[in-house]
């Protein structure tokens, strides 16, 4: 709803009927016409106005004030009111889209630039077309209709639009405050009692109403200059159409006209004392500013967390401030009662006098370097000193202004930085692992001794170049690059730990194993600068685990997979060859005659037959097939991917190598034998289990038939018997 452009219509409306009840002579025109000024005044001050909607609204209460209350016919009503629309338009367009002042707050000269063209420019205007009406409806002639349409435009406008224009909460508080009301309604009084008295008894009472006026703008300001002007103006209108004169002029009789009205001598009285309120304002401002300057800049002063000094220009310390007196242990006074220099020592004083001697010359603005500053208790403080000249706006020389920042903590804190530093640089020398640190573009900054080892590289040779130009991070599982660390700790600001040791490679080619460890630096925003990376030599502990793996899977006397990585393959070649579809065989294996060399040699010569089945089973099968010891005088062996054919001639193999097999120890020779069980997949095994099982079974029935012999499980029938010794080779 558009509350604000109805607001609007309705003050226009209020404006107008007033105009007409109490000015209007003759069914003529009002002679005062401020509805207009009043609303293109709200209408340039407002920010947001619905332009169609006020001039609908603005158009209507003008047609229903001149039909309801002029009782004017409806032509000339319409007629009335497009040319006060117009007018409005005209004044808002120009002080809205042309000329755009800073309201309320506008200078003299805008000031004057808005009362001739919204109060005497465009009413005349509009008073050709407005006399031209007058003329044709009314008998009068075009230049007594346009010289009444404009003068009581003006009026309007040049009175009631300058308080709107100028409105602001601050200058009516400051109007209607306890502090001030009974002064400004003593003034308004005075003002009034005044227009009446220089009207009614004073030959030229126009120049009396203005020097009132004029004294009581320079008290009230440009807002309250506006409305005692409005009052004084609306007052000698009033006296004038109730037919008071000046001294000099015959008095009338009421007649209830402004005929004879000198217009611009009215205007004349009533505008000038805005511009002299609108300077006082201007003044007080600027005394305002200037004060409020002069506090802030003492408040800086006294309040500043480093010394403050003012200083004449023969070095007497005239103003100190709090820190100052609390870093030298002075007061206001003693620092006054000093000699030229205040508590410097004398031989810096007297160097400084060439330094202010080109600042008074003007050659330099201003100078600084450290100094020292001899404390009340005695001791020395040293200090950085920054000084400058004040001049006047004639520029000369009025006195030193110094800035005094104590060093003593910055030098503690440096020698505290310079202990920490040196700590730090003793630790990352005497730590095994390697420390190495770059900047937030991966360039090396500082590389400890443990890291100049390990990479084979003194610090001068690596010393802004690329880390990545250096060391090479591979991941041992699948020879390719390393996850990187270092980006992610940038990215992410963490610190970022590597799961297993990766393989660093050397300049120098060769590698090792490393865990690293990688810390971003962060400066006080946040943001990350640079990076830290800790490598641990992890060789020792991949051999370590390397060789525990070895020995958790591998059977110790003969190096052979153990019966626990036997099964392990197993299952995976069963479960491999099931879903690829490929050929697969097991054969199960069991020494002849071994319990006698144990029996009859010992032991040690058991082992030695054991380690001697195990050289030559490697010998005979594939690099990719499973050898293992299952325990005692037991052996398998995995075959994946292994045709039917394949498999048997690999088995025959192996019975051959070992029937018989000899074994030297301690100077006898000790013969054994083997017993072989083949089982392919085609055997109808239904998992790793059952498959073993068949091999193991048929190896139970080649034993059974005497030494030497192979058999390969067939599926759903007894193991077939295969020639076996020499007869097979």
């Amino acid at each position: 709803m558009p509350v604000t452009e109805i607001a609007i219509g309705t003050i226009f409306f209020i404006a107008a009927l007033g105009a007409i009840l109490l000015t209007r002579v003759n069914d003529g025109i009002a002679l005062i016409w401020p509805a207009n000024a009043i609303a293109a005044a709200l209408l340039i001050r407002l920010p947001r106005i619905r332009w169609l909607s006020a001039a609908f609204l603005l158009g209507a209460a003008g047609i229903m004030a001149n039909v309801a209350i002029a009782h004017r016919p409806w032509p000339l009503s319409i007629l009335f009111a497009c040319l006060d629309g117009f007018e409005m338009g005209l004044m808002v367009w120009v002080f809205r889209s042309v000329a755009r002042f800073p309201y309320p707050h506008i200078s003299i000269e805008q000031a004057a630039l808005m009362a001739a063209v919204l109060g005497i420019v465009i009413p005349g205007l509009t008073g050709l077309a407005g006399g031209l009406v007058l003329s044709l409806n009314y008998g009068l002639s075009l230049s007594q209709g346009t010289l009444q349409w404009w003068a009581s435009h003006t009026i309007g406008a040049c009175l009631i639009a300058p308080p709107i224009i100028l409105f602001c909460s601050k200058s009516w508080r400051r109007l209607v405050s306890a502090r001030f009301m009974a002064e400004n309604l003593a003034t308004l009084l005075i003002v009034l009692c005044g227009c009446w008295l220089a009207i009614r008894y004073v030959r030229f009472p126009f120049v009396a109403v203005g020097v009132l006026l004029m004294i009581s703008a320079l008290r009230v300001g440009g807002f309250g200059a506006s409305i005692l002007g409005a009052c004084s103006g609306v007052t000698v209108a009033g006296l004038w159409a109730l037919g008071v004169r000046p001294e000099g002029l015959e008095s009338v009789p009421v007649v209830a006209s402004l005929a004879g009205l000198p217009v611009v001598a009215l205007l004349a009285t009533t505008l000038p004392p805005i511009a002299v309120g609108l300077g006082t304002d201007a003044r007080r401002a600027a005394v305002h500013q200037v004060n409020f300057s002069e506090r802030r800049f003492r408040e800086a002063m006294e309040h500043s967390p480093i010394g403050m000094l003012i200083a004449d220009l023969n070095g007497v310390w005239g103003y100190t401030n709090r820190a100052l007196q609390t870093m030298l242990g002075y007061n206001a006074a003693e620092f006054r009662a000093l000699p030229p220099g205040g508590p410097s020592d004398p031989e810096d004083w007297t160097t400084s006098a060439t330094r202010w001697q080109r600042l008074l010359s003007g050659e330099t603005r201003s100078y600084a370097l450290e100094r020292r500053f001899r404390h009340k208790e005695g001791h020395w403080i040293w200090t950085h000193v920054a000084v400058s000249l004040m001049r006047d706006e004639e520029g000369q020389p009025l006195h030193l202004i110094a800035q005094i920042e104590s060093l003593e903590e910055r030098r503690r804190a440096e020698d505290r930085l310079a202990e920490e530093r040196e700590t730090l640089r003793i630790t990352l020398a005497s730590i095994d692992d390697a420390v190495i640190t770059t900047d937030a573009h991966k360039r090396v900054t500082f590389m400890n001794t443990s890291a100049q080892a390990m990479l084979g590289l003194a610090m001068e040779t690596v010393q802004g170049r690329l880390l990545d130009q250096i060391v090479y991070f591979m991941d041992p599982q699948t020879s390719k690059a390393a996850q990187d660390l270092i980006g992610q700790s940038a990215v992410h600001g963490k610190v970022f730990r590597r799961a297993n040791p990766c393989i660093l490679h050397r300049p120098d080619g060769s590698f090792i194993f490393v865990s690293d460890v990688v810390s971003p630096v962060l400066n006080s925003s946040g943001i990350v600068i640079g990076t830290v990376i800790v490598l641990r030599d992890a060789s020792g502990d991949v051999d370590r685990t390397h060789d525990l793996k070895h020995r958790a899977s591998h059977d110790p006397m003969t190096d052979l997979a153990n019966r626990f990585e036997f099964q392990r393959r197993l299952s995976k070649t069963f479960t491999r060859a099931i879903h690829l579809e490929q050929p697969a065989a097991v054969i199960a294996i069991d020494l002849d005659k071994f319990k006698a060399v144990n029996d009859c040699a010992g032991h040690a010569a058991g082992d030695a037959v054991l380690r001697r089945v195990a050289q030559v089973l490697r010998t005979v099968v594939r690099q990719s097939d499973v050898v293992a010891r299952l325990g005692g005088d037991e052996f398998a062996v995995i075959l994946p991917n292994c045709a039917d054919a394949g498999s048997l001639v690999a088995a025959q193999k192996i019975q051959v190598a070992l029937n018989p097999l000899r074994v030297e120890w301690q100077g006898h020779t000790h013969t054994v034998g083997a017993s072989l069980g083949l089982a392919t997949l085609r055997a109808g095994c239904q998992d790793d289990a059952d498959w073993f099982e068949a091999a193991d079974q048929a190896c139970y029935q080649a034993k059974r038939e005497g030494p030497g012999q192979l058999r390969v499980a067939q599926s759903s029938e007894p193991a077939a018997r295969i020639p076996g010794k020499a007869k097979q080779a």
